[in-house]
């Protein structure tokens, strides 16, 4: 195994230099490449997110020290990264139980950022290519200054939109890279007020710069305690795919080859979503892939009539359907199970329980004394019978109006799928819902699909998003059952109902991302002859 050699360049943690913050700092052309200018590689910004994006096989030094509630305690592990010639990733964590910090899972949390570096690795393009400005020294040193990019940052390090970063070069090689806070942020369950990353940078001999240093400064509460975590990362040794290697730091490379550390495989690939990686490449935040969420909904719709069939028989002539209405009020509570298969395509299955409280309001026509007569064969007969009927109360023949008070308890089950597509803070998507009703003690009806259409925008900073659309119910024409055999009537009471419905409805939403694994949404639906409201509470993983 050859040995590659470092630079001559000095590398030094105190660089003599003036305030940045006094230099005079120019826009940059849209469409010039600054670094390509100043002979920097355009990769350079993803450094100070993934420290695995400086090669595919290298060996890492990390040490944490935490300041909480008056005590010090520090935690130390290695990283082993190494890729085959298939291009397939194996990372270790390598570790001395006794260097860990008792008081918190370390290896969890390392496992977990580790992840994370992996996966923003191919993040070339991830700053604001808009927010690049530049100044030149005396010295003949360059600082570019520039923010990352709000549209292609995951969730995973979404506080990194909050940042500011400042890149120190000379004669077309990187000094250092300094990342601060603009905004207090949540990290690792730390309410961060203050932020700060500096990353050190030296060359190998054939001019590739790689991190020789990053420190990381977070200062801020925890249980509204003060807390400050200190992390330093070192590199130990470069391999590059001929089997050279250069070793920075050969006591550490001799630690972490210790046949006693103990190890841990980071598990990097996941099935879903299916090309997850092919998109994060694009710089576009891949979703988790599974979801658990739970919904309450409450429906109130308006319900006119155009026939009633009662056990057969036909009651329009006693019952008039154009001056009957129905009010009905049906409020569900939903479990729903999701998988997102591919970054744009989420299928779904869900079940629940659906209340219907119902008051139809009916005009009665006051028609039986036609029947009367053509049963009792003469009108003054009929009219006995009118007569008799309302002296007892019961006034059969004199038009007016009663209310039926009905309460209905539905089994649903169901299953979906939504595409969704977007572009910077633009989003479209469309989810179709095909679902199955039970009334408690009867058989399943027919299934009924929902189509949702919407148009969205988010709130970048916020990790919100705000969206129109509407909502097609496919409800049927007709309202149709079997509420059981009755006993006195010794048979089945069927019914078939005409009704007149809209089945579109408006529809505008909120969505609000809490943290990397929540999400709280609310839709309100406002139709013709219906509204709606929906709240649903999601857990992704």
């Amino acid at each position: 195994m050859s040995s590659l050699l470092l630079s001559n360049v000095a590398f030094s943690e105190e660089i003599a230099s003036e305030d940045i913050n006094n230099l005079e700092f120019i826009s940059v052309p849209k469409g010039m490449s600054v670094f390509e200018k100043y002979g920097l590689s355009d990769d350079l910004p993803k450094f100070g997110m993934s420290s695995l994006s400086q090669g595919e096989n290298l060996v890492e030094h990390a040490s944490r020290v935490t300041e909480f509630e008056g005590k010090q305690t520090t935690s130390d592990i290695f990283l082993v990264q190494s890729t085959d010639t298939k291009g397939n990733i194996d990372l270790r964590i390598k570790y001395d139980p006794i260097k860990l910090d008792k008081d918190e899972d370390v290896i969890a949390r390392i496992e977990n950022l580790t992840k994370t570096e992996y996966l923003l690795r191919q993040y070339a393009k991830s700053y604001d290519e808009s927010s690049v400005k530049v100044a030149e020294k005396a010295n003949g040193e360059v600082v570019i200054r520039f923010n990352y990019s709000k549209y292609q940052l995951p969730q995973n390090i979404a506080y990194f939109r909050f940042m500011q970063v400042s890149i120190t070069a000379k004669d077309g090689k990187p000094i250092k890279m300094e990342i601060t806070n603009s905004k207090d942020f949540d990290y690792e369950g730390v309410k961060v007020k203050d932020y700060s990353q500096t990353i050190y940078f030296t060359e190998l001999e054939n001019g590739k710069p790689y991190i020789k240093k990053k420190i990381e400064i977070t200062k801020g509460t925890k249980k509204d305690k003060p807390i400050t975590l200190t992390t330093t990362v070192t590199t130990i040794a470069l391999y590059d795919n001929q089997d050279a290697v250069v070793v920075i730091d050969a006591d550490l490379l001799a630690t972490v080859s210790d046949p006693r550390m103990r190890e841990e495989k980071v598990e990097l690939q996941a099935m879903f979503p299916i090309l997850a990686d092919l998109v994060r490449r694009q710089g576009i935040d891949v979703p988790l892939p599974y979801g658990i969420s739970v919904a309450y909904r409450d429906q109130s719709m308006d319900v006119g009539f155009t026939s009633f069939d009662i056990m057969g028989l036909e009651l329009d002539e006693f019952f008039d359907p154009e001056t009957t209405f129905g009010t009905v009020d049906a409020k569900s509570v939903s479990l729903r199970a999701d998988l997102n298969i591919f970054p744009f395509w989420n299928v779904y299955a869900l079940v629940g329980k659906i209340k219907v409280d119902a008051v139809i309001d009916a005009q009665y026509t006051g028609n039986i004394r036609d029947v009367f007569v053509d049963k009792l064969g003469s009108e003054f007969k009929a009219d006995i019978a009118c007569a008799f009927a309302a002296e007892v109360g019961v006034p059969l023949c004199e038009p007016t109006r009663f209310d039926v008070p009905l309460e209905l308890n539905y089994d649903l089950v169901g299953a979906g799928t939504t595409l969704s597509v977007g572009y910077r803070e633009f989003f479209a998507s469309v989810t179709g819902t095909y679902s199955f009703t039970k009334l408690s003690g009867q058989d399943w009806g027919d299934g009924i699909l929902t189509v949702q259409p919407m148009l969205g925008y988010q709130l970048l900073d916020y990790r919100a998003q705000f969206f129109v659309g509407a909502e097609y119910q496919a409800l049927k024409a007709n309202m149709e059952g079997n509420l059981g055999f009755v006993e006195e009537l010794n048979r089945e009471f069927t019914f078939d109902v005409g009704v007149k419905l809209n089945q579109w409805a408006y529809l505008v939403g909120f969505n609000k991302q809490i943290g990397k694994h929540y999400n709280l949404s609310v839709l309100y639906n406002k139709g013709e002859t219906r509204d709606a409201y929906t709240v649903s509470f999601n857990y992704r993983f």
